[in-house]
């Protein structure tokens, strides 16, 4: 059979078509790739924020919640307020909001726009704080008086822009040629709206591997712009500069012109006031006395005293103060209960002040050594509300404090020598009766610590270091059962003396130390005594803190006020 031959004349066509199609497919698959995505994306789409919500960009960069809209006011959380502005407190028992000064009290309820300054009702013309779905947000407005920052809000759909940071420079550019807004780094990806020669924008980051960069519009649209069309070469760099109150101004502290000599003062009882003489026997220098006389009673605030007006009226007769102490020691109360409530914490000062009135007292001593981080600040915004009402009274306010440690931060000394007129560091314990091993009570190199912790955070003119008239003896069973024992200045003395051993002095502790058998058991003791407290008082000479306390009177020897009266009339 013959074969069917095609024409060449039909051949040629096809070949033709078949090339013109593929030179077509590639032209197209490149105009394609060249091509700008015209696909548009809204701003509600795109930032999914309800009606009623604005997107918060704050410093260039979105925040992860929404602020609100309410009545044509924005709202930001309190979270972010907090970080703006030190002293807003929600009080979580008591529902309230509340602000403090160094001599005002703002308390605040949440969607009401009523409020109180020290007790004085006050109205503003919207809520300064709102609360929904069980969280608080603040009123942008009430952040601005007290911060000031360059805030935005755009119409709907809205968007929140804050600048507050002082420290950053932006790239602030104008746009050189008509251009678009996209989503993302590629120009296939959709546009948001279009930029004008007219526009500028807040240049936030390069890409590194494209020709484009995230910028922040001036209405709030975060998003890329490709970098040609941006007058670089033009561009300004932008710092925001703001006119900032002092948030510490007012906080003003009382001074003594001479160093503190404190002494606490144990009282146990009523009838013990009686051992006030004997108490002071041996002292010499003593400016300041602080008696144990108030403790916390129960959550709501009440006291329970054992005050008294001639033990008072004795010691201002021979020009010394009086600061009463209150302490946390009653381990049956609610603390959280106490604290974390704006009227138990109210009650509390309140009794403080009548306390204080009562008797006629110079000040108050908190020795509060019992604080948990679930009430922490609580504790600190009792504090705060303390200081208002004892500056107004002009009453020495000191708190006493633990060495400065990582493990109670939440004790707050920078806050806390801000709003005290003394920090008492309570410089001894450093090794205590549940220590694992044996130490010293209080070594210089403690001493030195605590005090180079506390100046970290606080003024060193604010600085009392608390120094103990103390000792512990120490044994060591063969088996590593450790016990102690604590010990005036003469006990343990006189325990050396009696063990026939010679106490040796440790440059390293600024202590004598001694060391005895007794039958299989190892003692150790590092004495307290003038020589020793003499190293200390030189430390405190050399810091310049304002004076030295010492836990307690009544466990002295003689000559160790000599060391006092020494370095006071150095």
């Amino acid at each position: 059979m013959r074969k069917k031959i095609i024409p060449i004349t039909i051949i040629i066509p096809i070949i033709v078509i078949l090339i013109v199609s593929a030179v077509a497919l590639v032209i197209g698959k490149i105009v394609e790739k060249n091509m700008s995505s015209k696909v548009v994306v809204s701003v509600e789409e795109y930032y999914g924020v309800p009606e009623d919500e604005a997107k918060l960009i704050v410093d260039g960069a979105e925040a992860e919640v929404n602020a609100l809209i309410r009545d044509g006011e924005a709202y930001i959380p309190l979270s972010m307020a907090e970080c703006l502005i030190t002293r807003i407190y929600y009080d979580v028992f008591d529902d309230v909001i509340i602000y403090t000064t160094a001599t005002e009290k703002y308390v605040y309820t949440a969607n009401e726009s009523v409020y109180t300054v020290n007790g004085e009702e006050n109205k503003d013309k919207f809520p300064s704080f709102i609360e929904e779905g069980g969280n608080v947000f603040v009123s942008v407005k009430f952040v601005e008086r007290l911060h000031p920052m360059e805030v935005t809000l755009t119409e709907a759909p809205y968007r929140l822009i804050i600048f507050e940071n002082t420290e950053n420079e932006y790239k602030y550019a104008g746009v050189n040629k008509n251009t678009e807004i996209r989503t993302g780094s590629d120009k296939k990806k959709p546009l948001l709206r279009e930029l004008t020669e007219n526009d500028k924008v807040y240049v936030l980051e390069n890409s590194s591997d494209t020709n484009y960069v995230k910028v922040l519009t001036e209405d709030g649209i975060i998003g890329y712009v490709d970098i040609e069309k941006l007058a670089m070469d033009k561009a300004e760099s932008k710092k925001f500069v703001f006119d900032r109150p002092d948030e510490n101004a007012g906080y003003t502290s009382i001074t003594k012109e001479e160093p503190i000599v404190m002494g606490w003062h144990q009282v146990t009882s009523e009838a013990a006031n009686s051992g006030l003489a004997s108490a002071l026997s041996k002292a010499e220098g003593v400016n300041v006395v602080s008696p144990t006389w108030f403790s916390i009673a129960d959550e709501k605030g009440e006291i329970a005293s054992i005050a008294s007006t001639s033990y008072v009226n004795k010691l201002h007769a021979i020009d010394i103060e009086v600061w009463g102490l209150i302490n946390d020691f009653n381990r049956d109360i609610d603390y959280n209960q106490l604290f974390l409530s704006h009227s138990n914490r109210t009650n509390l000062i309140n009794n403080i002040v009548y306390f204080i009135d009562t008797y006629n007292l110079d000040g108050i001593n908190i020795d509060f050594e019992n604080i948990k981080t679930s009430y922490a600040k609580g504790y600190i915004q009792f504090l705060r509300e303390l200081s208002i009402v004892l500056r107004d009274k002009k009453k020495v306010f000191s708190i006493d404090n633990y060495i400065p440690l990582d493990f109670n931060a939440f004790y707050d000394i920078k806050e806390q020598g801000i709003l005290a007129d003394y920090l008492c560091i309570m410089a001894y314990d450093e090794h205590y009766s549940g220590s694992a091993k044996a130490g010293s009570v209080s070594s210089i190199g403690w001493v030195k610590k605590s005090i180079e912790n506390t100046v970290e955070k606080a003024p060193i003119e604010k600085v009392i270091v608390g120094l103990p008239f103390y000792t512990r003896i120490w044994r060591e069973k063969s088996n590593g059962t450790l016990t102690t024992e604590a010990l005036g200045m003469d006990g343990g003395l006189n325990l050396v003396a009696g063990s026939g051993t010679k106490a040796e002095w440790n440059e390293e502790t600024g202590q004598y130390y001694a060391e005895w058998k007794d039958g299989e058991d190892t003692m150790k003791i590092w004495l307290e005594e003038e020589r020793s407290l003499k190293a200390k008082l030189k430390e405190i000479d050399r810091t310049k803190a304002a004076g030295v306390a010492f836990w307690k009177l009544g466990l002295e020897r003689k000559a160790a006020w000599e060391s006092v009266t020494d370095w006071l009339n150095k």
